[in-house]
């Protein structure tokens, strides 16, 4: 896909710390996440879930978990991916955009977007 995706990071961020921390890094990675990451990249040495405390490995992880999924979801709906789909990815797993669960997420993630600009 070809978005720019430093306002979704950014909004990512802002949104996640507005949420309540459960996790130690900005972008509430979870664990079962990075696992997914490992198993999608193969990565040598896996990603240690340490590394999500450093803003530049999440967001690889992140663009990796992405990546995989974001071309799933084009296979599947034959749409490209948007904003709005990795958003909700990003909150609700690989097949978030399905779940109404994470309307509210896209809809704080959109407007901190929309703040930044």
């Amino acid at each position: 896909f070809n978005l720019n995706l430093t306002p979704l990071y950014r909004a990512i961020a802002q949104v996640e710390s507005e949420c309540g921390a459960t996790s130690k890094n900005i972008y509430q990675i979870s664990d079962t996440y990075i696992d997914d990451v490992n198993r999608i990249t193969k990565h040598n040495p896996p990603y240690a879930h340490e590394s999500s405390l450093d803003q530049i490995y999440s967001e690889t992880m992140m663009w990796y978990y992405w990546r995989h999924y974001g071309a799933l979801y084009e296979k599947l709906t034959g749409k490209p991916v948007t904003y709005e789909v990795l958003a909700r990815m990003h909150n609700g797993g690989p097949y978030g955009w399905k779940n109404d669960s994470t309307l509210m997420y896209w809809s704080r993630a959109k407007k901190a977007m929309e703040e930044v600009k």
